[in-house]
């Protein structure tokens, strides 16, 4: 099968959806499909891995990206266009941001009401909600959804019917992240990062922000205040400036690790004891997955469809709301007793179990054939 996946930036050094197409395109690869990346920008490594590359140069406006992909598309003969939710010509959109509508909302939340015009006025925002009208109006196209949290965003936000939508989970590397990896590199990692027998809790994420680094931080620094001895590794975040200050402000800044580089984030997972992502908004986020996979306890938001997979209690814990920092706070000291944060890391591994990425795949490739074949028909 010609499959075309299309985004804007194709590189696995980067997080989220750039890492996952990556992956997928090497497990379309490996099944003996024809994969063509349709981008604006390409890690230099992709030419060397079989993949068929299409890099478009890069417009300035989200807007004038779109056309461009349009343009380009109709050019190709592909059996299905996969698209990661940049533009509007393709046979399935899969929106990893989730609703623009929802994100918007979510972001809301934690905004102050002077900025929230501003916030609203903002030229990439309305762009962004053009370019999924557009989508949306393919009537013939499927959409994607990754939790449940997203279709029924989409039901009641944009009007979606529920038989133009089919959810497909996220999945996880089963090999890439695993205990047995994170035991064999835990001492080194640990050792890296000045780790010695403290209870290490850890956050992964590009926008601390919307992830909400904040309630980490404020919820560490009670736990330190109350003589518990642990430390916090915040890796990937882009603007941490703020987030160094607050820590300085509640004197925990000796405590507090901050780590831009996300290239490999296994020694991350190997030097942690606990991983926390207390989100405003994520449609099911992949980090989750990846500590889930690697046996750690994860802490997380009703707010991640992830959560959707998750009993409370049994293979992690759910926050009700995100800025709950007294919820947040108790979660993490429960965590820490070594004999549940084993048992908890054990039932998520094998939560992971049932959502490897090689399952993902093949839901992928059956929708993919019914795709095909409507066409046909069509």
């Amino acid at each position: 099968m010609k499959i075309g996946l299309v985004l804007e930036k194709f590189d696995p050094q980067m997080g989220g959806l750039e890492h996952w197409t990556w992956q997928f395109a090497q497990q379309l690869l490996a099944r003996g499909h024809e994969a063509h990346i349709i981008s604006f920008e390409a890690n230099p490594a992709a030419e060397q891995s079989g993949l068929i590359l299409h890099r478009l140069e890069m417009p300035r406006s989200r807007l004038a990206r779109a056309e461009a992909l349009e343009r380009h598309l109709r050019t190709l003969s592909l059996d299905v266009i996969h698209d990661m939710g940049c533009g509007w010509h393709a046979d399935i959109f899969h929106p990893h941001g989730g609703s623009t509508v929802a994100l918007w909302e979510h972001n809301l939340m934690r905004i102050p009401r002077w900025r929230q015009i501003r916030f609203w006025r903002e030229r990439r925002y309305r762009e962004m909600a053009e370019i999924e009208r557009r989508q949306l109006a393919v009537a013939s196209a499927t959409i994607v959804t990754v939790s449940m949290m997203v279709q029924t965003h989409f039901e009641t936000l944009h009007d979606v019917p529920k038989e133009r939508m089919r959810l497909i989970y996220n999945g996880v590397d089963l090999e890439h992240f695993s205990p047995a990896h994170r035991e064999t590199h835990r001492a080194a990692a640990r050792q890296d990062l000045g780790i010695q027998d403290e209870v290490l809790f850890v956050m992964l994420a590009h926008n601390l922000l919307l992830k909400n680094a904040t309630a980490l931080i404020q919820s560490a620094a009670r736990l330190i205040q109350a003589g518990h001895p642990i430390r916090v590794l915040i890796a990937g975040g882009k603007r941490i400036k703020p987030f160094v200050k607050l820590a300085k402000s509640l004197g925990i800044s000796e405590r507090v690790i901050f780590r831009e580089s996300l290239d490999d984030p296994r020694p991350y997972y190997a030097a942690a004891d606990v991983f926390v992502h207390p989100t405003w908004y994520d449609p099911c986020s992949l980090v989750v997955l990846e500590a889930w996979a690697c046996a750690l306890p994860v802490i997380t938001t009703r707010y991640n469809g992830a959560s959707e997979l998750m009993s409370d209690g049994k293979d992690g814990f759910i926050l009700a709301k995100p800025d709950d920092i007294t919820g947040l706070t108790a979660l993490m000291e429960k965590l820490l007793d070594p004999q549940l944060r084993q048992q908890i890391g054990a039932a998520a591994r094998e939560l992971a179990l049932h959502h490897s990425f090689a399952q993902q795949t093949t839901h992928f490739l059956d929708l993919y054939e019914e795709v095909r074949q409507k066409k046909q028909r069509g």
